[in-house]
């Protein structure tokens, strides 16, 4: 099980960084060759679809993944569920489509829904491969298919949008990509057979998929309905600055959690099964999240100006002040990828809906609320969110982890140490440029390189628990390392 565990992480580790450098690749031509307001249009309707695609999902994926008892009926089950509510959603998306153009008065947006509701009918035939892939682990194969995705979407939407096609171009980008997921899963792991219909084994998979999906689009909703909020109220080039800034802070999420979460699920729901030490699991995780994470936060808020001119260039100049309140509310939510992994593995699935039925709603008033001045004010809105969601996320795990406040702050007390010494260079720089953020590439490139320095200085000198892993890294030298401290039982 270690040395499988060590293989899915290495191989997770290439998918999701390989996705991320084509991603940046991505958003550096993109912001070159689109305008505010065409990312602004695709962003409101890829909203109404992602709330829409999470009934289509229902959760089934993540079904196949924890089933003890795996069967053919099973998994044809799943892919009958999937077609069926895949066919129902692609309809609503038609059905809603001149509706949503109307009211927000742009015609745009009928071109673009229309095309990514056939997305939908693809979803189903490779929700078994993988599925069945994730369950078993064969991350190696996984990570060819997401790559090959995403190296699809990036080539059609740069050339589309050489070509003029604009807002157009991602649609085009999305549809393609979803046609080489599907056709390179069932390449990866065939089961024709699993696309004869059956409803076997409907209840438990139904029962399943109904609090999953409920819980996906409560988030999905909660990730969505704010740029839809904002291009009611303050119109889409609003829209396209908060998705770029947002798009800027979950960098280190792509770079460490991403990474881990496809892995996590199928780790923990093993030692739920095996009585695994749940409770050191997630305290080693949170230790070691809030080391990595804050600081690139931190430094992100300092370095918001110079960070968005080189990854989106001089037109995008007013997200900076967006993605350095966005950095800052980002700090809180460290422990946050632990959540639904965590619940789903203990059995828990109905307490993560409920834990997010009581935190969501309020942050939607706060954000429609600030949504009536100006998109500073909608950015503000997470330093309240955030904490907030994540109090009520952790008082649901430790109902099914035993621990006390103490131990979670005492988990997270030397990473502040670190944070602080990584972003000190960058505030110093901030500090002496009269208070000023957008700093010379000197001063930018002196920042990032004290901030890398002060990081080790401040695992060595807090004597972070993070630094001991980082050396059985480095002395080990092998792929095979890569299964951080936490995940090992």
């Amino acid at each position: 099980m270690m040395k499988t565990i060590r293989r899915s992480l290495a191989f997770s580790f290439l998918e999701k960084y390989g996705v991320t450098a084509i991603g940046l690749v991505g958003t550096l031509v993109m912001a070159r060759l689109l305008t505010p307001a065409d990312f602004g249009v695709y962003s409101v309707a890829l909203s109404v679809v992602l709330i829409i695609d999470v009934v289509r999902d229902f959760g089934v994926g993540t079904y196949l993944v924890q089933e003890r008892q795996l069967t053919p009926a099973v998994v044809q089950t799943v892919f009958t569920v999937s077609l069926a509510m895949s066919v129902i959603c692609a309809g609503l998306l038609l059905g809603i489509t001149l509706p949503i153009a109307a009211f927000y008065a742009e015609p745009s947006i009928a071109h673009i829904l229309p095309l990514l509701a056939m997305s939908f009918l693809l979803g189903p035939f490779s929700t078994p491969s993988i599925g069945l892939l994730r369950r078993d682990m064969q991350f190696g194969k996984l990570a060819l298919v997401g790559l090959a995705a995403a190296a699809v979407n990036l080539l059609v939407t740069v050339m589309l949008a050489a070509l003029g096609f604009g807002y157009m171009s991602l649609a085009w980008a999305k549809l393609a990509s979803t046609m080489v997921t599907t056709v390179a899963s069932i390449a990866c792991r065939p089961v024709f057979r699993a696309f004869f219909p059956s409803f076997a084994e409907w209840r438990k998979v139904a029962t399943f998929g109904s609090y999953a999906s409920a819980t996906a689009i409560i988030n999905v909703i909660h990730d969505s309905l704010p740029q839809l909020i904002v291009g009611w109220q303050l119109g889409f080039g609003a829209v396209g600055l908060l998705g770029r800034a947002a798009a800027v802070c979950q960098i280190p999420d792509r770079l460490f959690t991403s990474v881990l979460q496809p892995v996590l699920l199928p780790s923990l729901a093993e030692q739920a099964r095996t009585s695994g030490d749940l409770k050191r699991t997630y305290l080693r995780s949170i230790t070691y999240m809030s080391a990595l994470q804050w600081p690139i936060f931190l430094c992100l808020a300092m370095l918001a100006d110079p960070a968005v001119r080189v990854l989106l260039g001089a037109q995008w100049d007013a997200a900076a002040p967006i993605v350095r309140v966005m950095a800052l509310a980002s700090l809180s939510l460290f422990p946050a990828y632990m959540t639904y992994p965590v619940l789903v593995a203990v059995g828990a699935v109905r307490d993560a809906l409920v834990s997010s039925l009581i935190s969501i709603p309020p942050s939607l008033l706060l954000i429609f609320l600030a949504s009536l001045h100006n998109l500073e004010a909608v950015a503000a809105t997470q330093l309240i969110t955030g904490p907030l969601q994540v109090y009520v996320a952790v008082c649901f795990i430790r109902r099914h982890v035993p621990m006390t406040w103490q131990e979670f702050f005492a988990a997270v007390g030397r990473s502040g140490y670190v944070a602080l010494f990584a972003a000190a260079p960058s505030i110093i720089a901030v500090v002496l440029a009269g208070f000023r953020f957008d700093l010379s590439p000197l001063a930018t490139v002196l920042s990032c390189l004290g901030a890398g320095t002060g990081w080790l200085a401040g695992l060595w000198i807090s004597k972070h628990p993070l630094l001991a892993e980082l050396q059985l890294l480095s002395m080990r030298g092998r792929w095979q390392t890569l299964r951080p401290a936490w995940l090992r039982s």
